[in-house]
């Protein structure tokens, strides 16, 4: 089959209409922004062996693809518009196009997205989503306008996609009832994005990231870029259910502090918007957590019952180090 073939029979079900001019099919997409807007564009890959294993249901990676970069956006407070696909294949293999394809556009689909061009290339599977969205004028959330003060929120639960990694690359679990594998499994496979929370805290947050790097060290980029310090209250940190019963020691809070894929938003608000994000997190129906407080100074503080708690080795995860 052709790439010209491959890509109509599986990625071109967004066609032009409304804010697209022209879509797939041509050397490049013309949009059309929501007046008096700015776009925010970010983009992510993910290569095999480094942030999936081969056998990750297609599926469930078409899906992740694009989760990640709406994650983006939302920790932008942007609303998600269009995304481009640069995708990489050893060979054609149409179970696999069918299955990913159906989780990518599963997701685009309930957020509105516009899927409108991208690339498709012979070699080592390597998938690149580029996401576009856009402000309205006058709201934008950063990393970097946090303040002495601000309470430190956190959406979801933490940890458990973490948890799901490790599981799977070291086959460890034997604790750990089926079920609950089951869940860490899906919480890494098919993480959620909180674009619907992102929208709602653009009127009252400081700053946001969303947790994909580990909540400790996306803490941390907040903190240095604000030049403020952070305390965290870990037993305030939100924890799932599973997540709780695999947490007998100090250590095994590592995973949850700086374990990472999690792609919940950590954001900073005044102490005046307490009611607010109770607000946003009853009409998301998602829940969202004050974990601690941004300080003077610099560096993290974890604290456990009002006394100080150990910081893991790595806050963590970077692809260099």
């Amino acid at each position: 089959m052709s790439e010209q073939a491959i890509i109509a029979r599986y990625f071109s079900r967004h066609s032009a209409g409304g804010s697209v001019e022209v879509g797939i099919g041509d050397d490049g997409a013309v949009v059309r922004p929501p007046e008096n807007s700015r776009l925010v564009i970010t983009s992510d890959t993910l290569n095999e062996g480094i942030h999936f294993e081969s056998g990750c249901l297609p599926e469930h990676l078409g899906h992740k693809a694009l989760a990640v970069s709406l994650s983006d956006l939302a920790a932008m407070g942007a609303a998600p518009l269009w995304a481009t696909l640069n995708l990489s294949l050893l060979e054609t293999e149409h179970d696999w196009l069918e299955g990913f394809s159906r989780g990518l556009f599963a997701l685009a689909d309930r957020y509105g997205v516009r899927i409108v061009g991208g690339d498709l290339a012979r070699g080592p599977l390597s998938i690149s989503v580029q996401a576009i969205g856009y402000l309205e004028s006058g709201s934008m959330l950063t990393r970097s306008n946090a303040m002495p003060g601000d309470l430190i929120c956190v959406s979801g639960t933490i940890g458990d996609a973490a948890l799901g990694l490790r599981l799977r690359s070291c086959a460890q679990g034997h604790d750990i009832s089926g079920a609950d594998q089951e869940y860490f499994a899906l919480r890494l496979d098919r993480p959620e994005p909180r674009v619907d929370i992102g929208l709602g805290i653009r009127v009252c947050a400081s700053a946001a990231i969303d947790v994909s790097d580990g909540l400790l060290r996306d803490v941390q980029q907040v903190a240095s870029m604000s030049k403020v310090g952070a305390c965290i209250n870990i037993e305030q940190i939100p924890l799932s259910e599973a997540m709780q019963k695999q947490l007998k020691t100090d250590k095994d809070w590592n995973v949850v502090l700086s374990g990472g894929e999690d792609y919940e938003l950590v954001f900073t608000v005044h102490p005046e918007h307490r009611a607010t994000i109770h607000e946003i997190s009853e009409k998301t129906g998602c829940p969202i957590s004050l974990i601690g407080q941004i300080t003077r100074g610099s560096g993290i503080e974890l604290l456990r019952a009002g006394r100080g708690f150990p910081m893991p080795g790595q806050l963590g995860f970077d692809h260099f180090v």
